[in-house]
C-alpha cells in the first residue's frame, strides 16, 4: 500500500488509515479480523480515540486495540494516531469531564497509554480545540509528554488552519517542536455545515494552504458518511447524511465519480478515497469499515491513481473530462 511521510516518525504511514469507531471488546473478533487482515494488505495506521467505541466515551476503542497489541507482541510495525480532550466528553474516564488544558492532556495520554497496553503513542492529537485557550500552554504541555516519550508526535483534530499557523509559529518562536498533522473533515463531497459540533470542514482557501504547506491531513468521513455508498435525493432516511452531504453540487460530483469509475471499472467509492490519497500533498483517508468485504474494497480505492485533470473535473473546478 502507498505511503505517506509523516515528520518526527520513523515509518511513513498508509495512505489508507483504519478508523476503529465501532471496536470494543464484545466486538473482538470483528475488530482483530480487520486489524489483521489490513495488515496483511500492507496498511500500518490505526486511528483511534478516547471516546470511540461501540458505546461511547469508555475507551472501549483503545481498549480493544490493546488487547490486540499485546497479542502481537508487534507494537513497532503499527503507527496508532489517538486523540482525546473533546471538553465535557468521557466523564466515566475524567471525573469533572475531558479538558482542553496541560492537565487535561496529560491525564488523556496517560489514560490512552493504559488502555492501549503501550509504552508511546505515535501521533496523538487534541480531539477539538478551544480557541478561547491559548497555545502556548498546549504547545509547552505537548512537548513535555514528547520529552518523556510518550508521544511521538502531535497535531490537531477539527482545528483550523489560522490555529494551526497559531501554533506552529509558537513552537518555532520557542525552540519547541510544532504541530506534525491536521485531522478535519475532507472529502469529495463538500459538506453543506459540520457534521458534528466544534468539527472543521477543509474549505478549497484551507486546501490551498495544505498544499503550499505540504502539511499532512488525515481525513475523516472521506467517503462523505456513506455518500458514495447510499446518497440518492430519493434516500432520506439517514437524515445527518442529508443534513451536511445532499446538495445539486455533491450530487453532481457523485454522478461524475461513478462515469469516472466506468472508465476505470472502479465503483464511486473507489474513486473517491482515490480522490484523497492522491492529492499533491500528504493526505491519508480514514475508513470505518464494518467488515472483511468492505475494508477490501477501500484497500483497492487506495490502488487507483487519478491525474490532476480528473481531479479536478471532479472537484468541479473545471466541466471538462481529459
Amino acid at each position: 500500500m502507498q505511503k505517506k511521510h509523516i515528520q518526527y516518525l520513523n515509518k511513513d504511514i498508509s495512505v489508507i488509515g483504519l478508523g476503529t469507531m465501532i471496536f470494543a471488546p464484545e466486538k473482538r473478533d470483528l475488530a482483530f479480523d480487520l486489524m489483521n487482515l489490513y495488515i496483511e494488505k500492507g496498511g500500518n495506521f490505526i486511528d483511534t480515540a478516547e471516546i470511540y467505541g461501540a458505546t461511547e466515551e469508555f475507551g472501549l476503542s483503545e481498549k480493544t486495540i490493546g488487547m490486540w497489541l499485546n497479542s502481537r507482541k508487534k507494537r513497532d510495525d503499527v503507527v496508532i494516531l489517538s486523540k482525546g480532550c473533546i471538553p465535557g466528553t468521557c466523564k466515566a474516564l475524567h471525573p469533572q469531564g475531558a479538558e482542553i488544558s496541560p492537565k487535561g492532556i496529560h491525564d488523556a495520554i496517560s489514560g490512552s497509554l493504559d488502555r492501549l497496553q503501550t509504552k508511546y503513542i505515535d501521533i496523538w492529537m487534541l480531539h477539538r480545540d478551544n480557541p478561547k485557550q491559548p497555545v502556548g500552554p498546549i504547545v509547552d504541555a505537548l512537548n513535555k509528554e514528547i520529552e518523556k516519550g510518550r508521544i511521538l508526535s502531535y497535531g490537531g483534530s477539527n482545528w483550523t488552519v489560522s490555529r494551526l499557523i497559531e501554533a506552529n509559529e509558537y513552537a518555532k518562536k520557542n525552540n519547541l517542536i510544532g504541530m506534525a498533522a491536521s485531522s478535519p473533515h475532507f472529502s469529495l463531497a463538500l459538506a453543506n455545515e459540520p457534521y458534528w459540533p466544534g468539527t472543521v470542514v477543509t474549505s478549497k482557501e484551507d486546501k490551498k494552504w495544505y498544499m503550499e504547506n505540504q502539511f499532512p491531513l488525515i481525513a475523516w468521513s472521506s467517503l462523505g458518511r456513506g455518500f458514495f455508498a447510499r446518497g440518492n435525493s430519493e434516500y432520506t432516511n439517514d437524515k445527518d447524511l442529508v443534513r451536511v452531504f445532499y446538495s445539486n453540487e455533491n450530487f453532481e460530483r457523485l454522478r461524475r465519480a461513478k462515469e469516472l469509475g466506468k472508465r476505470k471499472g472502479l465503483k464511486a467509492i473507489k474513486i473517491a478515497l482515490a480522490y484523497i490519497t492522491n492529492q499533491k500533498f500528504p493526505a491519508i483517508a480514514l475508513v470505518g469499515p464494518e467488515s472483511k468485504e468492505e475494508l477490501k474494497s477501500c484497500i483497492k480505492g487506495a490502488e487507483a491513481r487519478l491525474t490532476k485533470d480528473e481531479m479536478d473535473w471532479l472537484d468541479l473546478t473545471t466541466d471538462t473530462l481529459p
